[in-house]
């Protein structure tokens, strides 16, 4: 083989690596959403005035949904980019979405909370469930069209 053959295949196989880390996000969105339900779940539970057996119940039923949670992800999960592929500007798309999405229930919760209204921690888990289930397609589309943009000048 010589170079320039070799140089339209290795042109080939960035193509088809690029074509296949655009074709599905970098993450799920129903996974941001059902850590997010967990999240406001956790946050019900520890709301003052929530009764005991409420509490137990719901908490032994978060614990397993997260586990299932988990399990589906990581059995339904076709392809990952591999950690040499990782830019900084597709982890900075999604830390500053995420925190984003923690601003956004804090925001919420302590805003509820100054307001007195009961479960306003909860409320804040629901608004950032909320974004993440809306905004959650758009970011893990952009942060895979990056990561194929870093493969495709490499």
């Amino acid at each position: 083989m010589n170079p320039e053959e070799a140089a339209r295949s290795l042109a080939t196989i960035r193509q088809t690596q690029a074509k296949a880390v655009r074709s599905q996000p970098w993450f799920p969105a129903w996974y941001g959403v059902g850590v997010g339900l967990f999240v406001t779940g956790v946050q019900f539970v520890t709301e003052p005035g929530t009764p005991v057996p409420v509490t137990v119940i719901t908490s032994v039923l978060l614990c397993a949904g997260m586990g299932a949670l988990i399990a589906v992800f990581i059995r339904t999960r076709t392809m990952t980019a591999h950690r040499s592929l990782m830019r900084a500007d597709a982890l900075g798309v999604f830390a500053v979405w995420l925190l984003l999405s923690i601003g956004i229930c804090l925001a919420v919760a302590f805003g509820l909370g100054a307001a007195e209204v009961a479960y306003a921690r909860t409320y804040g888990g629901l608004a950032m469930t909320a974004f993440q289930l809306v905004t959650g397609p758009f970011v893990g589309r952009w942060v895979s069209a990056l990561l194929a943009r870093g493969i495709e000048n490499r």
